[in-house]
Order: structure tokens, then sequence, then C-alpha cells
């Protein structure tokens, strides 16, 4: 490694004009634009896909839950799936292991305990609780005191009292703005492989190569060095983006700041890596290929508008996106396959780039 290279190559890099317009300039304007014209589609879009609730409630007053079993199976309860938990523990349990989203126990209250659930399924949820509950005290009244169930019609005002809810942990979804200012920096880190591609040309233009390769320092070394330099700007580009979207889009990259460095800055090697392996076949050529590699990887990963978790699986976006989101917007585990995927394969073709260039007569 020879240090002289790696700082010129960066600071090369941070005079060029065009690196602050490219990755800096252009991904904020998206994220404004995208997020401000699709703010309406993307939240009537979240409020039509209401993923099926599984809920398990614990039994603690016999008669009051005898009385929720029987009404919860007389109504008609779509998106919500009902299931005796048994007691508290295999409850809290399945709530853990995610066999359910939410559980709540059943005796002269009603508390419910989530933190899976967003806040149109919580909604969702909580309306129907109370339902079932409003009738259960208007049959108690009904047969105790023999009078009309209406007499003893809760008040809105006790609504809330009767329904308790623990929310300590409950993550709201992303909003349009959070969403494209990801995705935007997911985005414009594909277009890194460009810069893989021309990392050579410009010294070649500017005729400092040629004085490179007669200087006492190997192929190797200038070839490391070179693409140390870019990877300390993709390095710099990634987290300035992730600083100005948190303060401007309030994205919530502070939960998981680390996780989210490391993912992006995988996929920003592995597309660095692409453009230089490309380059190795001809600049021309190369750039066609990363030209139709980045479109598809943006459109199956997500990069334009949200797709399905099945189409994201195939592309190098798609594995940093989707962990990344569910880091901030759920409260599932980390997953941390889209870097090993990213740096196996950045890896081996960084690989196959040493070995096509230690056999060409031409740098």
């Amino acid at each position: 490694m020879n240090l002289p290279i790696v700082i010129r190559t960066l600071v090369q890099q941070l005079r060029d004009k065009a690196t602050y317009i490219y990755f800096l300039i252009f991904p904020l304007l998206l994220m404004v634009i995208l997020g401000s014209v699709l703010q309406g589609a993307f939240g009537v879009e979240i409020a039509d896909r209401v993923e099926k609730i599984n809920v398990q409630y614990v039994i603690k007053d016999q008669e009051t839950g005898a009385q929720f079993e029987a009404l919860q199976q007389e109504l008609d309860i779509k998106n919500i799936d009902f299931k005796n938990g048994k007691n508290e523990s295999s409850a809290i349990k399945a709530l853990k292991e995610q066999e359910a989203d939410v559980y709540f126990t059943i005796g002269d209250k009603i508390t419910v305990h989530t933190d899976n659930l967003s806040d149109i399924q919580f909604t969702l949820l909580k309306s129907y609780l109370v339902e079932i509950f409003q009738s259960m005290r208007l049959m108690q009244g009904a047969a105790q005191f023999d009078v009309s169930p209406q007499d003893i019609m809760l008040q809105p005002s006790e609504l809330n009292q009767v329904v308790k809810e623990d929310r300590t942990n409950l993550k709201k979804p992303a909003t349009s703005y959070q969403y494209y200012a990801v995705a935007m920096i997911g985005l414009f880190i594909l277009y890194m492989a460009e810069n893989g591609l021309d990392m050579f040309g410009k010294g070649r233009r500017m005729k400092t190569l040629q004085r490179e390769l007669i200087s006492p320092v190997s192929r190797q070394q200038i070839f490391h060095s070179t693409f140390l330099g870019h990877v300390l700007l993709g390095l710099l580009v990634v987290g300035v983006q992730m600083l100005i979207t948190q303060v401007v889009f309030d994205v919530p990259w502070q939960q998981q700041f680390g996780f989210s460095f490391i993912n992006l800055s995988s996929l920003m090697v592995l597309f660095l890596v692409i453009g230089v392996f490309l380059e190795m076949i001809g600049q021309g050529v190369g750039m066609g290929i990363t030209q139709v590699i980045i479109q598809v990887a943006a459109f199956l990963g997500g990069g334009y508008f949200p797709v399905d978790e099945r189409m994201m699986a195939f592309s190098p976006l798609g594995w940093v996106m989707g962990p990344i989101r569910e880091a901030f917007w759920t409260s599932n585990p980390l997953r941390w396959h889209g870097v090993i995927l990213n740096l196996v394969i950045a890896a081996v073709l960084y690989l196959g780039t040493m070995l096509a260039l230690t056999r060409r007569e031409e740098f």
C-alpha cells in the first residue's frame, strides 16, 4: 500500500465538483421531489395493505374470558386471528419468537402488549376490542340489573380506561421522505460503479498513471492504493448522506448507525469493484453492462418504489435495504446476510481483477 497514492486519489476526487453534484445535490433533490410528490400515494398504499394480525389472549377472569370467546366467534373480524395463549409466559414467548404480533390479558380490563404492530394495525385491533368489551358490558348489565343495554352503554370518555395499551417498543412506519431518503442513498451508491470504470482513466488522461508505472512502485501497490482512495471517498459519501438525511428528513439512523453504515458501505464496495472489473474487459462495453446492472439492481431492490421481499432477494440493493428498514421500523433481529453477500462477491471480483491485471501488458 502506498499512502501518497491513496491521499492523492482521495484529494483528486474531493476537488472534482462533479462528486458533490452527483453524490450529494442530486440525491437530496430527488429525496425532496419523490417524498413530496408520492407522499399521498405512499400513505394510501400503507393504509390499504393491512397485514393479518396474529393475536394471543390470556384469560385471567374465567367469566369475562368465556364471554369474550363467545363474542369473538360470533363477530365477523377480518385481518385478526385470535388464539388462546393459555398463560402469560407462553404468550410472551410467542411474541418474542414472532409467532404472535400482540397479546393481551382479559380480566376486569384488557391490557394490550405489542411491539410489532403498525399504527394502522393497532388502531384496527383496538377498535375491535372496544366493540367486544362494550358488548360484554351490555350483556352483563342486562343480565344482572334487568335494564336496557343502552342504559349502561359506555361513554366515549370511558373507552380509553377500558382498553389500556403498552406501546413502549412500538415503532412508527416510515414516512415517504424517510423511505426515499434511504432509497436514494442506496440508489446513488450503485453509481460508484462508474467511479470504478474511470478509476485509472483520469490518471491516463492527466499522464500521472504513466509516471506512477515507471516509479519503483509495483502494479499491485498502485492498484490497491488507488482502489483504497476511492473506497475512502465512498465511505465519506455514505457517512455525510446519512448525517444530512437524519437532520433534514428525520431518518432514524441513530437507532442502528453502525449496522446501517456497514450495510451501505458493503454495497458501495461491491459496485466499485464491479466497475473496476468491467473496465478490464473494455471501458465502452463495461459502461453499457454497468448501466444495465445498476438499473436492474435499483428496480428489484426498491430504489424507485416499494417492492415485494421476493423481488428484493435478487438485488444487492435489496439485500441491504430490507435489513435497514427492518432495523428502523420493526423489532425484528438485525440481518447481516446482505453485508456478507456483498463483500464475498466483491472479494471474488477483486481477486479476478487482480489476476487479469497481472496478465495484461498494459495497465
